[in-house]
């Protein structure tokens, strides 16, 4: 039997009972029905009994029958029906108190029923509701059936298998982190112990369970599947369900890892990526051969990501493997139409703009979201960590080379400038890259010039007028954001700003000027960048 008390209520004739006391305690699980009548019955009683009385071992003593009472909810008591009319005409008031102090169920049972037309009647409906458990498990089968069968592309499997099985679930990927959950099932509750065993288990969730089932394949471990029900137990048919479930979301990650990333069709879109790249190869040749693959590379206007562990001479294999896993097969990495594709450099990104306008922004927001708990956990111990290089965006297909060369420019730029930034946009460095062959002794002749009123000036020996101007600059002009990076009021920045377009002879208002110092300021980090790598290469 797995009711609860407030479930057996509902049953007639019990719902013709008077709960008196322990109303907190309804919640408790009804695991069988027994009759109270032997002094010594709390030794003999199960955990989730339900026992029937009529006071005939309490009626003498309230003190025995407290402690009666006591000794029954240590053993996990369910709850006490006491039948009145015989012995008691009413339950004594200290009983009750006791019982609500407890929050253990008491029912004032009716009269003219007998026990055992209660206890039938509990059993009767226990088994019509295991019957139609069962029914509901063989129906969900059948769906699960159905739902393993389809072959259909851009599915959302985790929201329709929560469906199938009519329960909230979580989907847990192979690192811990969530990489799905049905409404109001988020957070890092539903992580809470990683990592976990991979064996199948329960625990308390609620006010019911959490079903927690690993995802594996052969030897290929895809996480855990998380099924959240409102029932402290389950029939074992459900939980074989659930077995099934996780076996079903197996087999489509493993297929949807193998038809994307096995070696066959990955090696074969690396060769003819590569053959592209290296220019022994026209993109109408290389869309052509792909598409014979299935594999469709354009879909209107598009942007490049390169996703590169760095330090590189650090990154691990199997860490880009399970980005580039993630990427293919998880609904929440799906930002628009993609392609993804191991590469030398790392993992290469063809993402589709659906509007015909840029989401260099957009993407690096999304994959910073997205890959967070990856950076946090690489960054904590010290690791190789994902960044994303991100091209403008390309209105043809011709111009995918162009678009990588954006990528690893970006990427070059960075390392030059010793940038920390974990996403960053060929847009953001596309200044730096025009003016990057400008030899050294012009950069500076350059800078001196127009610096010279500012770098001559007395009285300025911490440089605070060149700092502030720095920052300015790097905000693009804004004053409040200059402000926050220097830890300083605004009106400070704004003093300083006066004195310094008074000494420069300029007008932070003319787009002519800013443009000068956006100069400056890249030449100067190109001299400084150079500087600081002569005594290393000197000493090596």
């Amino acid at each position: 039997m797995q009711l609860t008390v407030k479930e057996a209520l509902q049953v007639y004739p019990l719902s013709e009972a008077r709960l008196v006391a322990g109303g907190e305690g309804t919640s408790r699980m009804m695991k069988s029905v027994n009759v109270m009548d032997a002094p010594d019955i709390a030794d003999w009683i199960k955990s989730g009994e339900l026992l029937f009385t009529t006071a005939f071992i309490m009626k003498d003593n309230e003190t025995d029958a407290l402690r009666l009472m006591r000794r029954l909810n240590e053993r996990g008591c369910a709850g006490l029906g006491i039948k009145l009319g015989r012995f008691w005409q009413a339950i004594p008031q200290g009983i009750i108190e006791e019982a609500d102090r407890l929050r253990l169920p008491l029912l004032e049972l009716p009269f003219q029923f007998t026990f055992s037309d209660q206890m039938n009647a509990l059993f009767k409906a226990e088994h019509e509701r295991s019957n139609r458990l069962l029914h509901e498990v063989v129906q969900k089968q059948k769906k699960l059936m159905q739902f393993a069968l389809q072959q259909q592309q851009h599915r959302n499997v985790f929201a329709e298998l929560a469906t199938v099985l009519n329960y909230p679930l979580a989907v847990i990927g192979s690192r811990g982190h969530v990489l799905y959950g049905s409404e109001g099932i988020a957070g890092d509750a539903v992580v809470q112990g990683w990592p976990w065993k991979s064996v199948m288990h329960r625990v308390k969730w609620n006010q019911g369970s959490c079903h927690r089932v690993p995802i594996k394949q052969n030897d290929e471990e895809y996480g855990f599947l998380l099924v959240f029900t409102d029932s402290a137990l389950t029939l074992r048919a459900e939980e074989e369900l659930f077995q099934q479930a996780a076996d079903v979301l197996a087999f489509y990650m493993d297929m949807t890892y193998r038809e994307h990333i096995n070696p066959t069709v990955q090696d074969e879109m690396r060769t003819l990526l590569t053959q592209y790249l290296d220019n022994k190869m026209t993109v109408d040749e290389l869309t052509k051969l792909s598409e014979n693959k299935g594999v469709h590379l354009f879909q209107g206007t598009y942007q490049c990501v390169l996703i590169t562990l760095e330090p590189s001479v650090f990154a691990e294999g199997k860490l880009l493997k399970q980005i580039h896993r993630e990427l293919q097969y998880n609904p929440l990495m799906q930002f628009t139409a993609s392609q993804h594709f191991q590469i030398e450099d790392g993992i290469l990104s063809i993402y589709t703009c659906p509007t015909g306008r840029d989401y260099g922004e957009e993407l690096s927001a999304f994959l910073l979201n997205r890959f967070g708990d990856v950076l946090a956990a690489q960054e904590a111990k010290g690791a190789s960590a994902p960044r994303f290089w991100i091209s403008k965006m390309k209105h043809e297909p011709k111009s995918l080379r162009e678009a990588y060369q954006e990528c690893l420019d970006t990427r070059q730029l960075a390392r030059r400038f010793g940038m920390k930034d974990r996403a960053l946009q060929f847009e953001m460095l596309e200044f730096a890259y025009v003016f990057q062959h400008v030899p050294d002794n012009i950069m500076e002749n350059y800078c001196n010039k127009v610096l010279e009123p500012l770098l001559a000036r007395d009285g300025d020996p911490n440089q605070v007028l060149m700092n502030t101007l720095e920052s300015f600059i790097e905000n693009d002009g804004l004053i409040n954001e200059a402000a926050k990076q220097l830890f300083v009021h605004r009106n400070t920045v704004t003093y300083r700003m006066e004195k310094v377009g008074s000494l420069l002879q300029m007008d932070f208002k003319k787009t002519n000027d800013l443009l000068k110092l956006k100069l400056v300021f890249t030449f100067r980090k190109f001299v400084r960048d150079k500087t600081a790598a002569r005594p290393y290469s000197q000493h090596h």
